[in-house]
Parts: structure tokens; sequence; C-alpha cells
């Protein structure tokens, strides 16, 4: 589950003592008011200890733009890396210094 705004997540942990294990995480949260999908989001959290809020707040998934659909979803994952321009062969080289005399 992502979250769309990490908000709920920092409100229901404000109290939290540092570092906790994943478990404590989700049992604070649910004694101090997350809603069901922040909870679902701390749980989804990998297994170990975590530091600081900092720590929690990186690993909560979380989805940047909630209105795309599962079409543009799939558009930008398989651009991701790639850079756009020419392909190799197509860029204009200069001539190699043997070629020049």
């Amino acid at each position: 589950m992502k979250l769309h705004d990490t908000r709920p997540v920092r409100e229901a942990l404000n109290s939290l003592d540092f570092p906790a294990d994943k478990e404590s995480i989700v049992a604070h949260a649910r004694t101090h008011g997350a809603g069901e999908d922040a909870e679902r989001a701390l749980r989804s959290l990998p297994l170990g200890e975590y530091a600081s809020m900092a720590e929690v707040l990186r690993s909560v998934p979380v989805d940047p733009a909630p209105g795309r659909t599962e079409d543009e979803r799939m558009q930008q994952h398989r651009r991701q890396g790639r850079k756009a321009g020419l392909a190799e062969s197509m860029r204009p080289s200069r001539p190699k210094p043997i070629d020049e005399e």
C-alpha cells in the first residue's frame, strides 16, 4: 500500500522513541491513531531497526502522483533510466586523427 502523503505516519509516530524496530513502530502507530492506510504502509516496512523518523519516512512507500492511470505509470516505468537522444551510430562524429593525415 502506497501513501500519497507521509503526514499521517509522522503524526502517529511523533512521540515514538528511536531507535525502534518494525514491530514497535507498527504497534505505536496503531495505539496512537494511525489511519488504516498509514498502518498498512508501516506494515510493509522492511524488517529491521530504524534509528530515526527520517529513516522510517524514507522506507515508507509513497506514490508522488496519485492521479496517474496505470498506463501512465507503466510508461514512466519504461522510460525510467533512459537518456533521450540519438543512437551512437546516428551522432555526427569527428574524423579520427589517422584519417586526417
